[in-house]
């Protein structure tokens, strides 16, 4: 018995029949990412398919809540962090560390759709800002960021 692996074509066609129904949870407010369950949410790990329809807020750089993994099915975007600026393209994996701070910046405006891992929650996610990191409920002003919050403190 041989195990297969699904190359990246037969990816983007799944991905594509995925996102054919309403995605499980818009975020944002316009939505800025589409979210599809891909295994029953749990504490443990998840897997979610997104849709990244805008950039990232471009007022600090971000971290999560868990170790997580990208990989990137189609479209492709620039991702910021404090070592430099990466290109992530379709066929890219990217590990990140709970405290791995970044933003992403779609590619000339187009949708990116990636294959999201979790691991098990460890921390609580939020901003790095100049005076300090801030928690994320503050930042964005809501909760599932549906009001441009205080950011940095740039509207306090």
């Amino acid at each position: 018995m041989s195990i297969g692996y699904a190359s990246l074509t037969d990816m983007q066609a799944w991905a594509a029949a995925v996102m054919s129904r309403d995605c499980d949870f818009p975020i944002g407010d316009p939505v800025y990412l589409e979210r599809w369950w891909i295994i029953p949410r749990n504490e443990q790990q998840n897997v979610y398919l997104h849709r990244i329809l805008r950039d990232d807020d471009d007022r600090a750089l971000h971290d999560h809540p868990w170790e997580n993994v990208s990989y990137v099915i189609a479209g492709s975007y620039r991702e910021i962090t404090p070592a430099g600026t990466f290109i992530r393209q379709p066929g890219d994996v990217i590990t990140r560390a709970a405290t791995a701070l970044h933003r992403l910046e779609l590619i000339d405006g187009e949708p990116c759709v990636s294959l999201f891992f979790t691991g098990q929650k460890v921390r609580e996610w939020g901003f790095d800002c100049p005076k300090g990191w801030v928690h994320w409920r503050d930042f964005t002003g809501g909760e599932n960021g549906q009001l441009v919050g205080r950011g940095c403190g740039e509207m306090a």
